[in-house]
């Protein structure tokens, strides 16, 4: 029969092995902040773009469903169609990938793509980039939104992307001040809390482990 969770006896048991939990948090911190020296900060740059839907440009009188009757352009319909704006951004990604590499040299493929983000917040679309040099990231950033703005362009009037979505520039990329990815206090607080979650499973492991140990003696 296996024992009924008792909260109660497991506050005694942790309370008995607090200084082993409060060491291997510490020891868990210190892991941290030698992991923040050998992963360096990293510095975000953002522009936004704002995308919305011009009306007057759809032709709803042409426009019939797979049985003869109007179509009714819906909120799923309005989504799908600013969806626009992250296809061209995510087709011009190789370009702004060459871009990346030529300002820095050890950049591959997959840091690149790990560190680029393409968000959308209701007619807003952002495009952030991080780095460890701010310089690079706002480049980055700036450089991939002019070619992608372009190129939607370009593809509007070529008939290849939607021509009723208007894209305005609502800002370019600042030059970022403060790291905000893997930043060192950031970094040892996360290994002082992972620390202090595994010293209280180790400190209740080791107690049950030995409580069933004399339980068969």
């Amino acid at each position: 029969m296996q024992d009924v969770f008792d909260p109660v006896n497991l506050y005694k048991r942790l309370l008995a092995g607090w200084w082993k939990i409060v060491l291997i948090a510490i020891l868990g911190g210190l892991i941290g902040l030698l992991v923040s020296f050998v992963r360096p900060a990293k510095y975000e740059a953002e522009a936004t773009i704002h995308a919305s839907i011009d009306f007057t440009e759809i032709n709803f009188d042409n426009l019939v469903g797979q049985y003869g009757s109007p179509v009714i352009f819906t909120q799923y319909d309005e989504d799908l169609a600013l969806q626009v704006i992250e296809r061209v951004l995510l087709s011009t990604l190789e370009e702004a990938s060459m871009f990346a590499q030529s300002l820095d040299s050890e950049l591959d493929q997959h840091t690149f793509l790990e560190d680029k983000q393409i968000q959308r917040y209701l007619g807003r679309w952002q495009l952030r980039y991080r780095h460890r040099k701010p310089e690079i990231a706002q480049a980055i950033v700036n450089y991939w939104i002019e070619i992608g703005m372009q190129s939607l362009a370009e593809a509007q009037e070529a008939g290849k992307a939607e021509s009723f979505v208007i894209i305005d520039l609502v800002s370019m990329a600042d030059l970022p001040e403060k790291p905000i990815y893997h930043t060192r206090p950031s970094l040892t607080l996360a290994g002082t809390l992972v620390g202090f979650v595994i010293g209280i499973i180790l400190v209740d492991f080791k107690t049950n482990f030995l409580k069933q140990g004399d339980g068969k003696n």
